[in-house]
């Protein structure tokens, strides 16, 4: 046979083989990594940020595993630090003209240090606590404790009302709980400190329910007295 010939062919069958092998399999991407259980600490509230979310924000979707009944639910939406489009940190006179807001009428007690807002621009049922012009803290509770029920949620989902057993399952690890006052029997409160920022959020139960909440700078959250 041709010398030509043979390679020839030998050519092409090693083309014809190499045409039977199956081609490699495709490169997956990563899949990727599952949401955290708590959503990380937002950076410090800047008056020029504008990406503003209500406190009762849809949770995005998380595929966790079957948890029973006695597993906290995972907590994918924290806002504490703000209500509405009011941050904390922000001056009040940015916000002043947007809505026609009521006050609790401490201006003139505390020297126009420290004062109490609701309506405007915040949810209905959250108040406000302005010191030295500053936004500083959001209460869920009329300011005037009118009797009004408010069935707006507060963050990590809490709402007036709700048990302290499920409260504590809403709040994040690390809520500790302290005698409300100084007479352990008027109460308690459970208090959250976000550990990557100034914020907390605290929690008072009376008669084994949740009674008010605040949150915001923890200064502020701290206060049992409020402005007084």
């Amino acid at each position: 046979m041709n010398p030509v010939l043979r390679h020839g062919g030998a050519l092409v069958l090693a083309v014809g083989l190499g045409a039977c092998t199956p081609p490699d399999p495709p490169v997956l991407a990563p899949a990727p990594a599952a949401p955290a259980a708590i959503a990380p600490a937002q950076r410090p509230a800047s008056n020029d940020d504008m990406a503003h979310r209500p406190i009762d924000d849809a949770p995005a979707p998380v595929v966790t595993p079957q948890a029973d009944e006695d597993s906290a639910p995972a907590v994918v939406s924290v806002a504490l630090d703000h209500a509405g489009d009011v941050l904390i940190g922000q001056r009040f006179s940015e916000v002043e003209a947007e809505g026609a807001w009521h006050s609790a009428g401490l201006h003139e007690a505390t020297q126009g240090r420290c004062e109490y807002y609701e309506r405007g621009t915040l949810p209905e049922g959250v108040a406000m606590m302005v010191q030295d012009a500053d936004v500083v803290r959001f209460d869920l509770a009329p300011i005037d404790d009118s009797g009004q029920v408010v069935i707006q949620p507060g963050p990590f989902g809490l709402r007036l009302g709700m048990a302290r057993a499920e409260a504590l399952q809403l709040l994040p690890r690390g809520a500790t709980a302290q005698p409300y006052g100084e007479d352990p029997e008027a109460g308690e409160s459970l208090l959250w400190q976000d550990p990557g920022s100034d914020l907390a959020i605290r929690v008072e139960i009376v008669d084994g329910v949740v009674s008010r909440m605040y949150w915001g700078a923890s200064g502020a959250v701290d206060l049992i007295e409020g402005c007084t």
